[in-house]
């Protein structure tokens, strides 16, 4: 908006509008209005309540008779009683160069009942406090307004909005949650993502520590994070030849599932058939995967040679009878000990990369699930049951190695802070994140199931899901699913057309194991740009969302 204001000119269309008998009274309201601009400095703002308008130009009052005459440009349309704020770019001594602020662009005249009703001053900040509260559907009252005003005292660099948001989803405002809140609505919030990041910043703060000359410490904590890493370990029984009579399956059971709602007697189940068909227990035995690829093995069992592991352990590795879990577990034992062996040729061996290949290779196992193994019950569970007492643990040796401030511990407070705040939308939300690991590569799913509250009052079976995966080769893959009864509808969503013919081809898998199961289906293919953002679809949620008693996922269970 350009102003430009002279003290002995009139605009015949006020003139008109208002009377000849104020004309007077008209003129003098201008010449305070510019006396008033020129009292000021550039830099400063003004506020104002449009009086007049007729086409782009609108007539002003400041207030104690100071009008502006000015003229608006752009797409700009302020209503009569709108009350609009300036900042002044230029005020010389017969024009004047006034920019409207951004909280003009949607300003509401409510916002200023709302204020003078709670008696509070009106300003940029308490406006768009207001406009926000109002977006958000929450309560405007007197004691809604105090207590959003006191947020945003304690919180003054966090965007209004963000707080609004946070308060309707009955969020407590903290600085981890607006952390991790801000993190989802920007996709900055994969928990496979930083969960694969640990192994990296672990080995780095293994070198910090040990480069500054603190080994004790540094040993100390590489044992705290191994014996993390294979608590509950069983150490089978090595033969005289050096042989596993009975070779270990790691860690069965404890594999990741999905939920998918299924409606029965006592509410929203989960549905494994919508998803890929998980391993059967016991009808087969697991394969032992290779722990390193051949040439990398052969370099490893040189290295345990060389650090002094027992002949039995360096005999099981370089046979492959011995999980990633073991060596770790072998390496622990020897860091435990009194006397310990060459402490040179030892870190050798720590550092080395085939060794850190072992160590990143068993945390992915631990933290990411495979494809496979998706719907096994209970399995989401468990999966957070160990994250969340495995960075617990982290998080406690770090603390007594004073390296708070560290790549590994902001990670770490990261990957906690990601796992509470999952667990305080599951409040509200039935929502998940899924860490996968697909054919050595990492990909990130989430979970979430919209809710409806009548629906679950009647209980007739209708529910409808979102599955999001992101993936390296097929990128971004949205799954919208719908339930009614034994109908299960489906639409993909992707962002290349290759990518959907792929799916397409292969869907008849998913719909004969979903036949198998007494379900019919049916598939819809869309190309589309860009991703779904879940906290999105979250808050454009009706506000009377429903909690999910008793079904909601609790990641600190």
């Amino acid at each position: 908006m350009r102003l430009s204001s002279y003290v002995n000119q009139i605009n015949q269309v006020f003139t008109e509008n208002m009377g000849t008998e104020n004309a007077s009274s008209l003129e003098q309201g201008l010449k305070n209005g510019m006396d008033a601009i020129l009292g000021k400095v550039p830099g400063q703002s003004i506020t104002g309540e449009v009086l007049l308008k007729e086409g782009s130009n609108v007539l002003i009052s400041m207030g104690d008779n100071q009008l502006l005459q000015a003229k608006l440009e752009g797409s700009m349309s302020p209503q009569i009683g709108q009350l609009l704020t300036f900042q002044i770019k230029n005020n010389s001594a017969n024009k004047v160069v006034l920019t409207p602020l951004f909280e003009n662009l949607s300003q509401d005249p409510n916002v200023s009942k709302a204020l003078q009703a709670a008696g509070m001053p009106e300003n940029n900040v308490t406006a768009a406090m207001v406009k926000a509260m109002m977006q958000e559907g929450l309560p405007v009252n007197r004691q809604s307004l105090y207590q959003m005003n006191r947020m945003l005292g304690a919180n003054p660099q966090v965007d209004v909005q963000t707080l609004a948001q946070m308060q309707r989803m009955n969020l407590p405002i903290t600085p981890e949650n607006i952390f991790q809140f801000e993190a989802y609505k920007n996709y900055q919030h994969q928990l496979g993502e930083s969960l694969s990041d640990i192994a990296d910043a672990f080995t780095q703060s293994f070198q910090e520590m040990t480069g500054s000359g603190e080994i004790r410490q540094g040993l100390n904590f590489y044992k705290e994070v191994l014996g993390i890493l294979t608590e509950g370990f069983a150490e089978p029984e090595l033969s005289e030849e050096g042989s596993v009579p009975n070779p270990p399956v790691q860690n069965a059971g404890e594999e990741a599932g999905v939920l998918l709602p299924k409606p029965t007697e006592e509410g929203v189940k989960t549905p494994t058939a919508l998803l890929p068909e998980a391993s059967q227990a016991g009808t087969e035995q697991k394969v032992q995967e290779s722990l390193l690829p051949e040439k990398e093995l052969h370099e490893l069992v040189r290295q345990l040679k060389d650090a002094g592991v027992p002949e039995k352990v360096i005999g099981e590795v370089s046979q492959n009878r011995m999980s990633g879990q073991e060596l770790l577990h072998q390496v622990e034992k020897m860091l435990s000990q009194e006397d310990f062996p060459d402490r040179e040729k030892f870190f050798d061996l720590l550092e080395s990369r085939e060794f850190k290949h072992v160590l990143k290779n068993e945390m992915n196992r631990q933290w990411l699930m495979l494809p496979e193994d998706v719907g096994k019950e209970n399995s989401v569970d468990k999966l957070y049951e160990r994250l969340n007492s495995q960075m617990s643990r982290l998080n406690q040796a770090l603390s007594q190695t004073a390296k708070a401030d560290t790549p590994l511990a902001r990670t770490v407070a990261n990957v906690t802070g990601n796992i509470d705040f999952m667990n305080q939308l599951n409040q509200m939300f039935t929502y998940v994140q899924i860490p996968l690991k697909m054919q050595g590569r990492e990909a990130n799913g989430e979970l979430f199931v919209y809710t409806n509250k009548k629906s679950l009052a009647k209980k007739d079976g209708s529910v409808s899901a979102l599955l999001h995966l992101d993936m390296e080769y097929l990128g971004g893959l949205d799954v919208y699913v719908a339930l009614n009864d034994k109908k299960v509808s489906t639409k993909f969503y992707l962002q290349d057309d290759s990518a959907l013919d792929l799916i397409a081809q292969n869907i008849e898998l998913l719909n004969s194991r979903l036949n198998e199961r007494g379900y019919s289906a049916s598939a819809e293919f869309i190309n589309r740009d860009g991703n779904t953002n879940v906290m999105e679809e979250m808050l454009n949620q009706n506000k009377n969302i429903s909690v999910l008693s008793g079904y909601s996922f609790d990641a600190r269970a």
